[in-house]
């Protein structure tokens, strides 16, 4: 027989019979976030700030061209270099035991929006270290952009000076042989000019940047606390106990008494539990019936069961049943019918005056739709549940449900023992 799928309902109904095994897991989860808080390392986060200055090596650039010499995710990079981490170990006092790949690794460079600002944030398992690591970084990378821009500079200074040095003769001497040629006149003009140049270099700022703020001491951990990581850790043990709720079976989800099949208020039950053969529970049932004698048409009973392999379907029981009774009975496997023929409203009343008076057991156990169940159900005089105590209760009760709501004569359920098969499984 098809299930529908979970519903809220069936969840708050699950949850409610298993609320000791929900609060059990539920707590196992926040145990598991407790430990967690032993087991993570406790980490302090502290960020210096820097303010990184537009630098150009060439005297003849203007300062808007400048502004465009600062490619931030270049800087970013060297803040997180080798280079500067090595710098900023050298830095830090001699006693602090950290190494040049673990400064890499816990540093962290990020960049505000349409800003020429650098937050570089480092990781560490103490507030002061954490700070100090964070200062040394900032203090490492301005030393470090400072000393390109001074190589820069000084290499720009030596080229200069040695094409001054080589143009200077010929300006020293104006009265030597050819000294009004116009090229000799041009040369000494391109002196001038690269002496000029010369002392603009000397003059260009090579202040990397500054700190717009010093790391901090932080004052709590950055890493999760014994509080955010238990209620995680519960909330994780509940989303797990939920789903293990609704797929546990236990004596509330299947049938074990006559109760457990009372789902309507006028519900006839016939216990057969304690009977040692199936054939019995059957022959009480053929009586519970009570089948006119005489009818001018066929009477017809749908039979709904649990199918087992070994075994005669419930219709073919009942039938036999009845004529140990001495009552005629044929037996009908809805199983075989064609669905679009159940939908319109099989059996017709055509059929059943064929049927001559017969008692006809409808079987519907092989039907994979209670859509179809139901449109038989309707047409039925009558509606035998067959179940066995290891049947899903809250299933029966959708089918109950729905006979009901059509208005079909449930006139008999009658429970048995487990199925063997099932009780060897759990052995």
């Amino acid at each position: 027989m098809s299930t529908k799928p979970a519903e809220l309902s069936d969840i708050v109904a699950a949850v409610r019979r298993h609320w000791i095994l929900v609060v059990v897991i539920a707590i196992l989860g926040l145990g598991v976030g407790l430990l967690a808080t032993f087991v993570i390392p406790v980490k302090y986060t502290a960020t210096a700030s820097v303010s990184v200055k537009p630098m150009t090596a060439d005297p003849l650039s203007t300062s808007s061209d400048s502004t465009k010499a600062v490619n931030m995710a270049t800087e970013e990079q060297l803040a997180r270099s080798r280079r500067v981490a090595e710098a900023a170990v050298e830095r830090l006092a001699p006693g602090r035991d950290i190494d040049v790949q673990t400064v890499i690794d816990s540093t962290t460079v990020q960049t505000p929006q349409d800003s020429l600002v650098l937050d570089i944030t480092y990781r560490a398992p103490s507030a002061g270290l954490s700070a100090d690591v964070a200062n040394a970084i900032a203090e490492s990378y301005l030393a470090v952009r400072r000393g390109d821009a001074s190589e820069q500079i000084e290499l720009l200074e030596k080229r200069t000076q040695e094409q001054i040095d080589r143009l200077k003769p010929l300006k020293a001497d104006p009265d030597a042989v050819g000294a009004t040629d116009p090229s000799r006149r041009l040369q000494g003009v391109q002196a001038d000019a690269l002496g000029n140049m010369l002392a603009e270099i000397a003059r260009i700022d090579v202040t990397p940047g500054r700190f717009v703020s010093r790391a901090v001491a932080p004052s709590h951990p950055s890493t999760p606390g014994l509080l955010p990581l238990g209620i995680a850790g519960l909330f994780l043990g509940l989303i797990v106990a939920v789903p293990v709720a609704l797929t546990r079976k236990d004596d509330e989800t299947r049938i074990r008494s006559v109760e457990g099949l009372a789902v309507t208020e006028h519900q006839l039950v016939l216990d057969g539990t304690q009977d040692d053969d199936r054939e019995e529970t059957w022959d009480l049932a053929a009586f519970m019936l009570k089948i006119p004698k005489r009818a001018s048409r066929g009477r017809t009973i749908m039979i709904d069961g649990e199918t087992a392999s070994g075994r005669l379907a419930p219709g073919q029981e009942l039938v036999d049943a009845l004529n140990r009774r001495g009552e005629t009975a044929r037996y009908v496997d809805a199983g075989e019918v064609d669905g679009g023929v159940i939908g319109r409203g099989w059996p017709t009343e055509d059929e059943r005056r064929a049927w001559n008076g017969e008692v006809v057991i409808v079987d519907t156990t092989n039907l994979s739709s209670d859509a179809h169940r139901v449109s038989v159900a309707e047409n039925a005089d009558a509606v035998i549940l067959a179940r066995s105590t290891t049947d899903d209760a809250r299933t029966l009760r959708r089918l109950v449900g729905l006979l009901d709501s059509k208005g079909a004569n449930i006139a008999l359920t009658a429970l048995f023992p487990p199925r063997p098969e099932y009780t060897e499984l759990t052995q």
